[in-house]
């Protein structure tokens, strides 16, 4: 008898992605996903300046189209059968000039061209912040604490709140455009990356600023707050060890290395730009440690799991993995789309990853609680 169900083959065949990922297409691409603090709200930072947000929560949660089956205790997912939601689209970020930032525990916070700073609720609202400078703020930094510390740039300049009540910032003016800044995860270290170095900045007496010759891309901080990654022009990355204020470089990659960063064991890092998952531990001097697969598409963009021994890998023909750190194999989580992945990023909670590509595609996966259990195993 012929089944009058046309899309019964095709979903009960739906690959991973399909089952546990919202997708939409964007109006500009995201070259940067963020996620804020508490993991209520993931945003996409869009090229043209616009910003995109997605709920985590979700009404058809993988997590409740589970079902495990008597006999055999296998583990299935049934498809979505209500279509996805649209994204929010915030408010007032027509002349943003910063990158976004997760602001406070639930916020994000941008600069824009007049000198002010707005701070964003995860429902796309945004108001303006009391601090302020002269000129277009180009780079902004936060906690993760609401009361916490604020910093800004205009150019070389840099103003720093030590708290959110702060009255009387500190100043400084940098030798050359300051272009990034990022807090240590405690907020009393601020790194700060401009035109032709990386400045320290510390605010504890028994921890010294200083200043090292790289030219920094991007920043991130271990959990520990002992080390800090930088992305560096034209290509490589060093890690900076605060204690010691010392920098190891690290440069043969085939390709810029966009992302470098630390997960669930603050003394790894991992690194994008080779074909093949580039790690290292920290704690012992040169030695590398073999991840994933080894292959002829390079590897735009990574993010290592805050929670478990995992690496997001988003390659150039659009392809995403999961691999494990330390060991050989990858499991696919998306295939190639033919379009680079741009932005890779996972949340706090290590519960959901975002995606972006270079073909203004944007997703937020949700990773079901009994997925990574070693028990767990899921059919078509």
């Amino acid at each position: 008898m012929k089944d009058d169900r046309p899309d019964r083959d095709e979903r009960e065949h739906l690959a991973l992605f399909d089952l546990i990922a919202r997708e939409w297409t964007l109006a500009s691409v995201a070259d940067r996903v963020v996620f804020n603090t508490d993991a209520t709200a993931l945003a996409f930072d869009c090229a043209d300046g616009s910003v995109r947000i997605a709920a985590t929560a979700d009404k058809a949660s993988p997590n409740k189209r589970m079902r495990r089956a008597a006999d055999s205790a296998r583990l299935t997912i049934a498809p979505r059968a209500d279509p996805v939601g649209v994204l929010k689209t915030a408010d007032h970020t027509g002349a943003r000039s910063s990158r976004l930032t997760a602001h406070g525990t639930s916020n994000f916070a941008f600069g824009i061209a007049n000198g002010r700073l707005n701070t964003m609720t995860p429902g796309g609202i945004s108001v303006y912040l009391p601090h302020r400078t002269d000129g277009l703020i180009s780079a902004l930094a936060a906690t993760a604490d609401d009361e916490g510390p604020l910093a800004f740039a205009s150019g070389c300049d840099l103003v720093l709140h030590r708290s959110s009540t702060d009255t009387a910032p500190a100043s400084a003016t940098l030798p050359t455009e300051i272009m990034h800044l990022r807090f240590s995860p405690d907020g009393t270290i601020l790194a700060i990356a401009h035109r032709t170095g990386t400045s320290i900045w510390t605010f504890t007496a028994d921890t010294p600023g200083f200043e090292l010759d790289l030219k920094s891309t991007d920043l991130c901080w271990s959990r520990n707050g002992r080390w800090l990654s930088c992305c560096l022009d034209p290509k490589g990355f060093a890690v900076i060890d605060i204690a010691d204020q010392t920098a190891v470089t690290h440069e043969s990659f085939p390709a810029p290395v966009r992302t470098a960063a630390f997960g669930a064991d603050p003394n790894i890092v991992v690194a994008s730009g080779a074909f093949r998952v580039a790690a290292w531990n920290l704690m012992v001097p040169d030695k590398t440690i073999l991840t994933g697969k080894a292959g002829l598409v390079l590897i735009d963009a990574i993010a290592s799991c805050p929670t478990r021994n995992l690496v997001a890998v988003g390659y150039s023909n659009g392809l995403v993995s999961l691999a494990r750190i330390g060991e050989p194999g990858e499991i696919l989580l998306r295939a190639d789309t033919g379009a680079a992945v741009t932005a890779l990023a996972w949340s706090s909670d290590g519960r959901f990853l975002g995606i972006a590509g270079a073909d203004a595609t944007a997703a937020l996966v949700e990773f079901p609680d009994d997925m990574f259990k070693p028990e767990a195993t899921f059919g078509e």
